[in-house]
């Protein structure tokens, strides 16, 4: 029952939260990419000291104040994307997305003063984030099963079959009437979990001792972040570039997520003559979950940034950048389906279906706040030809923050991200070379580690998503390796970059529970990206 098997519900099309966003669901919507023009991504993104490129309107504001003159540019991302995952196989996706990732205007006004030789102000637009990804795979041989799982929680939540049952008068709706957990709900109804006797109040899963699980699983996302910038700024002395902008965010995000098991002497539940006796036997149960999410609003942010000039050859730059502040929407439904047959020829087969909420789309509403951001940056020139420039950024993961829609912070959410995440640390290098003064040649790298700390990294921490949506993925580290060319004729330049990226990290399916690790399959994400930027200056 793979997800193009489920894809009819998917029609139903909006998505996955149960109440709130949990903690890694406040990560995604947290993260930063590199991208920017062909130059500024050619060499790795390390400019935070040099400026004179309208990225520096999305990294340090500061270098606005460089600019003698106006700029206008676009940008164009030619993007190969791959994504593979890695258990007992290895399974491929392939995608190629072409984009506009950037528009830019930098506007200079010369004054007369030798204090102040000139204010200049700039206004873009850049995608800083894309949230497309494709990836597969499939599980043997697991130990632990996601309908034990949910049976696990539900219990340890105090919610019984009566809570749940979703046949009971019509006066009575487990969905908003006992505000047990969705999942919890769907799966009853879906006999996924049921009552381990006649007279039992406890739930269980699928899987016992003689058990043989098999899973699989699918994960489609798309979406992206769109920033409008305004940034102004000046020179000072021709030795200090100041600069600061004001950012306005929009955020599109979908997912559609597919997680499926196969179970051989599974314990399920029992029909005799089209009747549940309220009993278990053993069968083989096969089930699927798909989750729709679409989450989608708005956010601002602040960025203020300068670039000190003590001698000519050589220059430091420092930037910081507020938290976005995000107002954001959840639209969700899920849906399940399974196929139940005992062993016993006096017992029935079965097979069920159905939505959360009845078919209805869920809602929630709340806030998020980003990362703190900041920027170190140091950059020489040589020769008059060379550059070579160094970035340090740190992200303050641990500070990213999830409020509900009447601003008051979320204090489970809040201790979850403290558990999970850490600061993020990026190092970035860059090198320009002009072999004539019409052409330069440049290359750089980029390497980010991993914001996720050990223990929930490697299976020591159960995870919390906050939805009923149980998997999730954790990042272990990204690279960038980039090379490009430029081109300089009077007021017209072109600049072309090759990027090539890595990121590694993995997929589970759900989280860890009661010493029971999760199914986990290694991601890794690779990009292959052509990035052209033309512009004139005037």
């Amino acid at each position: 029952m793979k997800l193009n098997k489920l894809i009819i519900p998917i029609l139903y099309s909006l998505p996955v939260c149960l109440f709130a966003q949990g903690a890694t669901d406040v990560f995604k919507m947290s993260q930063s990419e590199l991208r920017g023009t062909a130059r500024f991504m050619a060499m790795g993104g390390a400019f935070g000291a040099l400026g004179g490129d309208i990225t520096v309107l999305d990294q340090n504001p500061g270098g606005i104040g460089i600019y003698r003159s106006s700029d206008l540019g676009i940008t164009v991302d030619f993007d190969a994307q791959s994504a593979k995952t890695e258990y007992s196989n290895s399974v491929t996706t392939n995608e190629f997305k072409v984009t506009c990732n950037n528009v830019g205007y930098i506007g200079a006004m010369q004054l007369d003063s030798d204090v102040m030789p000139n204010i200049n102000w700039g206004i873009s637009y850049s995608r800083p984030v894309s949230f497309n990804r494709h990836y597969s795979g499939t599980f043997s041989n697991l130990n632990s099963s996601l309908s034990n799982y949910i049976a696990d929680y539900t219990n340890a939540e105090g919610w019984n079959a009566a809570d749940l049952d979703n046949s009971r008068p019509s006066s009575y709706d487990p969905y908003y009437d006992s505000y047990a957990p969705w999942m919890s709900i769907l799966a009853y109804n879906s006999y996924i979990i049921n009552p381990k006797s006649s007279t039992s109040s406890q739930l269980t899963g699928l899987m016992n001792s003689n058990s043989s699980v098999m899973g699989e699983y699918e994960v489609l996302e798309t979406g992206r972040v769109d920033e409008f910038n305004i940034n102004w700024g000046g020179n000072i002395a021709n030795k200090v570039y100041w600069g600061m902008g004001f950012g306005i965010t929009d955020i599109d995000y979908r997912s559609t997520t597919y997680y499926g098991e196969y179970i051989t002497d599974a314990s399920i539940y029992e029909f005799v003559n089209q009747q549940a006796t309220g009993n278990l036997t053993s069968g083989t149960a096969s089930y699927g979950i798909t989750n729709d999410l679409h989450t989608f609003g708005t956010g601002y942010n602040f960025k203020l940034g300068v670039i000190v000039k003590p001698i000519n050859e050589l220059r430091f730059g420092f930037a910081f950048h507020t938290p976005t502040y995000y107002s954001l929407k959840d639209e969700y439904i899920t849906y399940s389906s399974a196929e139940f047959v005992p062993q016993s020829s006096s017992a029935n087969s079965y097979s069920t279906d159905d939505y959360t909420n009845q078919g209805y789309l869920g809602e929630a509403w709340y806030k998020i706040r980003t990362p703190w951001k900041y920027i170190a940056s140091v950059a020489t020139v040589l020769g008059g030809k060379g550059i070579l420039s160094f970035d340090y950024e740190y992200q303050a993961y641990d500070g990213i923050e999830y409020r509900n829609e009447d601003g008051s912070i979320d204090p489970t959410t809040k201790t979850d991200i403290k558990n999970y995440y850490k600061g993020l640390s990026i190092f970035r290098v860059g090198a320009e070379y002009r072999v004539s003064p019409q052409f330069s040649v440049r290359a750089g790298y980029s390497y980010q580690g991993s914001p996720v700390k050990d223990d929930a990294y490697n299976n020591r921490a159960e995870i919390y998503t906050g939805s009923t949506t149980p998997a999730y993925t954790f990042d272990k580290s990204t690279q960038y390796i980039t090379c490009g060319l430029g081109y300089r004729y009077n007021w017209f330049y072109a600049d072309l970059a090759y990027v090539h990226k890595t990121k590694k990290g993995e997929y589970h399916a759900f989280t860890p529970y009661s010493d029971v690790e999760s199914p986990t399959a290694k991601l890794t994400d690779t990009s292959n990206k052509v990035v052209v930027t033309m512009g004139v200056r005037f």
